[in-house]
């Protein structure tokens, strides 16, 4: 059930305000503005479901340990940001309609008067499509109800370093036979900019000046695993010039293990230094380069048998696969509140992300209420499978926030 939540006047209103503006990187909540039971800014609102959320594409983390959830408190400068309250349909009645959100960086004030409350999945989902996207520092957060219950938190967007990714679409040879690749859809790099924590004008997608790199001749099969090799050195080289934070390579076609080979499955590959190679026959190109973006900045795969980086994204429980920093070492998922997906038909193989953690696309501003997995898993599924899951945020989010390079690591295809 939904219901409307539309006052008069002006939805959005940015107001000036005297006190200085609180600037900078710090990571974490300062007030989590939870009521405990029995307890409101006005001694009104009851009950424990009363948290503010500020979402950019996952609402609340999941605890590997105990498999609590809590509000996502690492956020990006300059990302499309959705505000929510999650409050029990009783709570919210009792508190009062006409619900006003206020953010304030210390100087102006930016108010929001217009909501729905989406009873299904108890939450009160603010519109601020006039204001949608915050600078990089402080942030004051209020929600005020009829009946005079102030909801409060402190929180902190912070600037990504920026990534600028060259893309280069390659003619070519398969077992004998030359392919080019077709033109490129925006849309393949669009999904990644839903999943990663970067701020909009943070990743930059490059096209090769060259049109296509012509990899025509049978050094290159990309049939083979030496073949792969050679066209990963060839772009390794474009890399070096030092143009780009990270190149991919764009083939036709799905690869074959080996040259005997009777199915092509390979879909992608990178041995490591910021390269990686994306067939556009996968079944979700788009997700694959997310896949494969992340494999250069240290994700591990999330399937059986895999190549795993547990310090960055610890795979589904009982999982086992290579330590992807030591490859003779078997290493395994060892926590239980990370399940991953069944792996068949319907569901892929990575980590479960769960409708109740409020997945967000910034993209449409949609939430999106159901079960999906983790984009490290199994290719194969449509893109409405994958997203992206706790741990991976959290990691990446350092990883970039940080600004070193990605270490290197040994060759890995999927």
């Amino acid at each position: 059930m939904r219901r409307r939540i539309r006052p008069p006047g002006n939805k959005y209103v940015p107001a000036a305000l005297g006190a200085a503006a609180a600037l900078g990187c710090a990571v974490g909540v300062a007030l989590v503005g939870v009521w405990p039971a029995g307890q409101s800014g006005n001694g009104t609102l009851q009950g424990e479901a009363a948290e503010l959320i500020a979402n950019q594409g996952l609402g609340l983390g999941l605890d590997g340990t105990d498999g609590s959830l809590y509000p996502m408190e690492l956020l990006v400068a300059e990302r499309n940001t959705g505000f929510f309250v999650r409050i029990e349909p009783q709570a919210l009645r009792e508190a009062g309609v006409q619900p006003t959100l206020l953010v304030s960086d210390g100087r102006t004030t930016w108010q929001f008067a217009d909501s729905e409350y989406r009873e299904e999945c108890e939450l009160l989902c603010f519109d601020t499509s006039g204001q949608s996207r915050w600078d990089a520092g402080q942030y004051e957060v209020q929600v005020a109800f009829g009946d005079g219950s102030i909801l409060e938190q402190e929180i902190t967007f912070c600037g990504m370093r920026d990534m600028e990714i060259l893309v280069v679409p390659v003619t070519g040879y398969y077992s004998g036979e030359v392919r080019e690749t077709d033109s490129l859809d925006e849309n393949l790099w669009t999904y990644t900019e839903k999943v990663y924590p970067l701020g909009a004008e943070d990743l930059e997608w490059n096209i090769y000046d060259e049109g296509q790199a012509a990899l025509a001749d049978r050094r290159y099969d990309l049939d083979t695993s030496l073949g792969r090799l050679r066209v990963w050195q060839y772009l390794k080289q474009l890399y070096d010039q030092g143009n780009a934070d990270m190149v991919i390579g764009i083939v036709p076609e799905n690869m074959k293990t080996g040259a005997n080979a009777e199915e092509a499955t390979v879909t992608g590959f990178t041995f490591g230094e910021d390269v990686s190679v994306i067939s556009l026959e996968d079944s979700c190109p788009q997700v694959t380069i997310a896949h494969e973006i992340g494999h250069c900045l240290l994700l591990g795969d999330e399937y059986e048998n895999g190549t795993f980086s547990v310090s960055m994204n610890m795979v589904p429980y009982g999982m086992k696969g290579r330590n992807r920093f030591r490859l003779s070492e078997t290493v395994q998922g060892t926590l239980p509140y990370i399940p991953g997906g069944a792996a068949d038909e319907g569901q892929g193989s990575g980590t479960v992300v769960y409708a109740r953690q409020y997945p967000y696309d910034i993209s449409s501003g949609e939430l999106l209420l159901r079960d999906m997995t983790s984009f490290m898993g199994l290719s194969g599924y449509r893109e409405s499978e994958y997203w992206v899951t706790t741990q991976i945020w959290e990691a990446l989010y350092k990883e970039l926030a940080q600004g070193d390079s990605p270490k290197t690591d040994p060759g890995e295809e999927d």
